[in-house]
């Protein structure tokens, strides 16, 4: 029977990402305004085609600071993909669930070594979880995500049997 699941969180805006939102956004309103004032004042129409264009900039950039992750459970392979203003997608990783060595809440109680560390959170972190697999090209990697209840019974589905075990006898 095929395992097939899937789930997209959006990640929570931080203080920080606010800031830089409406930074850029007045910096752009101030620019198209600047171009309009000088448009009239001057007679330079190509100053209105300026200020249109430093707006439609500011559109394009603070929908590009949306960011959602889509976690895709089939078979035994997870994909954790990026998508950054509901118009790029990017794959981050693809892991073989088979190949796991760890998984549990986020953060763990012991410092868990790794090569690579791949962050696709909701900014949440007390409903995260981490997952550590060895990868063909970047070595130990652990994923940091905030799975639902459907995913997290997917990716245990297909966990080695030695995980499994474990993973049932601690109560996760």
């Amino acid at each position: 029977m095929d395992n097939i699941c899937e789930q997209l969180v959006e990640k929570k805006k931080t203080t920080a990402d606010i800031v830089k939102m409406i930074t850029l956004s007045l910096g752009l309103i101030l620019g198209a305004a600047a171009c309009m004032l000088a448009s009239m004042y001057l007679g330079i129409t190509f100053l209105v085609v300026i200020a249109v264009g430093l707006l439609a900039l500011g559109v394009w950039l603070v929908s590009g600071m949306n960011v959602e992750y889509e976690y895709i459970v089939t078979n035994n392979e997870m994909d954790i993909d990026k998508i950054i203003g509901r118009r790029k997608r990017k794959r981050m990783i693809t892991v073989d669930l088979s190949k796991a060595d760890d998984f549990g809440k986020y953060p763990p109680e012991k410092n868990i070594e790794s090569d690579t560390t791949v962050h696709a959170t909701t900014g949440l972190e007390k409903n995260a979880h981490y997952l550590l697999v060895q990868h063909k090209d970047y070595g130990k990697v652990k994923v940091i995500f905030n799975p639902n209840e459907k995913i997290r019974e997917a990716i245990v589905q297909e966990f080695p049997n030695s995980l499994s075990a474990r993973l049932k006898h601690n109560g996760e």
